[in-house]
């Protein structure tokens, strides 16, 4: 009992302390540095060896779950709001030293290697956020096309805002279109769906008569002691996708790729 104590009483401490930190920055227009600074402290604490162990055993303890939940919903808005404030000023080449940032930054292109993308590939992502790295590397690195979607109007227009600051605006645009209306999706060779997405099944079941025969889908996720900072996706749960690769490498969150089920193939609407 002990040990769940000891893990319930620091997932709380973190919540207070990210929520503290976010109202106080969101109430005086500062403080982001030190929000920042909690959730690379967040991130370390996850992958720590003594958390692994302590989840490992109370992981499905429902207080824990619970508290994990509520820290996760302070981490995501938090993550949000430093987003927002980072891309008001940065170019890609000043993009921090954030462990969160660099672990995303190193880890796209190796995903690029797992996913298949190159030159001719056009890439949907969903749930792109104000600071898109993944979507601004992959116009850097390929000269392709991409379209990033979000359901925030502001985080929208700092993302289009970075775009242009790092000269891809030709290339990369982005969009709070829903994903039901998006011509784009019937082109697109490769989807990415973020972690922060929460409702991942639904936007797979939207994406499965509406994508091409050979889309490739790449899902971000976090279950486990990862759920802290991610949403979780149980992937075995559909069968109109098969898992056709699982990516564990990122100490941050997992990742796997999706092909159609054989039941799907053919039976897109692209018109």
């Amino acid at each position: 009992m002990r040990g769940k104590l000891e893990l319930l009483s620091l997932l709380q401490l973190l919540e207070d302390e990210i929520m503290a930190l976010t109202h106080g920055s969101q109430a005086c227009g500062g403080g982001y540095n030190l929000l920042r600074t909690k959730l690379d402290e967040l991130c370390e604490f996850m992958v720590r060896d003594e958390t692994i162990r302590q989840w490992k055993v109370w992981g499905r303890d429902k207080e824990i779950q619970n508290q994990a939940e509520r820290l996760r919903e302070a981490s995501l808005e938090a993550l949000c709001n430093v987003e927002k404030y980072v891309s008001q000023s940065i170019s890609l080449e000043e993009w921090g030293a954030s462990p969160y940032l660099n672990h995303l930054f190193h880890s796209v292109k190796g995903e690029w290697q797992s996913f298949g993308m190159d030159g001719r590939s056009k890439l949907l992502f969903i749930g792109a956020g104000a600071l898109p790295i993944s979507v601004l590397t992959f116009a850097k690195e390929f000269g392709s096309t991409a379209l990033g979607i979000d359901i925030d109007p502001a985080t929208v227009g700092l993302a289009n805002r970075a775009a242009k600051a790092c000269g891809l605006e030709t290339l990369v645009r982005f969009s709070d279109e829903k994903l039901s209306g998006l011509a784009f999706r019937r082109e697109a060779t490769h989807i990415m769906i973020a972690s922060l997405v929460k409702n991942k099944h639904e936007v797979l079941k939207q994406l499965k008569e509406t994508t091409r025969d050979d889309v490739e889908i790449m899902v971000r996720f976090g279950n486990g002691v990862k759920s802290i900072f991610n949403y979780p996706f149980e992937y075995g749960l559909t069968r109109d996708w098969l898992p056709v690769q699982i990516i564990e490498s990122n100490p941050i969150y997992d990742t796997v790729i999706l092909h159609k089920s054989a039941s799907q193939v053919g039976k897109a609407v692209l018109a």
